[in-house]
């Protein structure tokens, strides 16, 4: 029995090692890919403190012992000397007996060494099965799925973060007024009735009705700096879409294509003049492009992201242009205007537009803008 004992410490000791080497793993997973309900992470910890617990019971005796030494112990005094221990008798074992049984040694690693081999086995999944002929897309969604041991591969450098907002500093500014949210639809009335918009007409937009709609699509809704958060999410609060609006008739303002300044809520003007016939081939020649009073471009700059979530970051982006394109159109369903969004169009050409370079900086969505007809 007290060998058995003695057998269940060390195992307990293994498995305390291990569980602490899976938690300290889980909790670099869930802090670099920021995943704040990451289950793994909070069983392994559970786990962790379980077998502290009795690691702690199988050795109570000791703990307690150590404590009344350190505590009855003057400082100072010498140790009494200890008497040597009287050797105990030998006893001899059956050969077969003692071949049967495995050593204390050997059954630590033994549990180590299988505990690791089920942890990578769980961890290094098998390459992808992709159909042959499989487009891009399937390729790219297979191949960035992550994996419990890929998460080794975020500790490597992917490229410096860029600055969180982008400007253009040597570009006629238009500052935006203050926008007025005290009107509008209800949020719930603004989901419900919320359509996509082909056909516009009646008086422009003005500067507020602009103002207004960027804000609400991605503008600064608290803080500043750094710290500022925004009307949509992000993963990790990197923001990486950027939002232009080509303007063809808004009050008070020059036709052309502008660069909202987020932090400053202000417009950059990159290119005048009237865009409506560009716009619309790029667009695949749907006319009511040329019709809206704005078209916003969304763009997503790719190493605000790659940095961190790496392989993941292109999802993401088009998951971040998603949430402003609702946000698009809820601002626009409250206000009484009309919206659609366009994922078909002449990738190159908008590009070219807007001076990005389709790489590092890419157009992924259109939203056309105004006054239903």
């Amino acid at each position: 029995m007290k060998r058995l004992r003695h057998d269940a410490d060390h195992l307990t000791s293994a498995l305390l090692l291990v569980v602490a080497l899976a938690t300290v793993l889980t909790g670099v997973i869930a802090h670099l890919w920021d995943l704040n309900d990451f289950w793994w992470h909070t069983y392994a910890g559970y786990a962790m403190a379980g077998v502290a617990l009795v690691h702690v019971l199988f050795n109570w005796g000791r703990l307690t012992a150590y404590a009344r030494f350190r505590l009855r112990r003057t400082p100072g005094r010498p140790r009494a000397a200890r008497a040597a221990p009287r050797p105990a008798p030998a006893r001899a074992a059956p050969e077969v007996a003692r071949d049967l049984l495995l050593s204390r040694r050997a059954l630590v690693g033994a549990t180590v060494g299988g505990l690791t081999g089920w942890a990578l086995g769980r961890g290094l999944r098998p390459p992808p099965v992709i159909p042959q002929g499989a487009d891009v897309g399937v390729v790219y969604h297979e191949w960035s799925k992550p994996g419990v041991v890929d998460a080794l591969g975020t500790l490597t450098t992917w490229g410096d973060q860029p600055p969180l907002y982008k400007s253009y500093p040597d570009a006629p500014r238009v500052d935006l007024p203050a926008p007025d949210l005290g009107a509008g639809l209800p949020t719930e009335e603004a989901i419900r009735t919320r359509r996509s918009t082909r056909a516009y007409g009646g008086p422009p937009l003005t500067l507020a009705d602009l103002s207004r709609v960027l804000l609400l699509t991605g503008g600064v809704s608290a803080g500043a700096g750094t710290r500022a958060r925004r009307t949509a999410p992000s993963s990790g609060a990197l923001y990486p879409v950027e939002i232009y609006p080509v303007v063809h008739r808004v009050d008070g303002l020059e036709p052309g294509v502008y660069h909202y300044d987020v932090a400053g809520h202000a417009l950059e003007r990159l290119r005048s003049g009237d865009l409506r016939d560009r716009v619309v081939r790029q667009g695949l020649v749907q006319t009511f492009l040329g019709e809206a009073d704005v078209v916003l471009l969304l763009t997503v700059i790719f190493q605000r992201m790659r940095f961190k979530y790496q392989d993941r970051t292109y999802r993401y982006g088009l998951l971040e242009a998603g949430h402003l394109g609702q946000n698009v159109y809820l601002a626009a369903t409250s206000m009484g205007l009309g919206a659609c969004a366009v994922g078909a169009f002449l990738d190159d050409d908008v590009n070219a537009m807007l001076g990005v370079d389709g790489r590092e900086e890419a157009a992924v969505s259109m939203l056309s803008i105004g006054r239903p007809a």
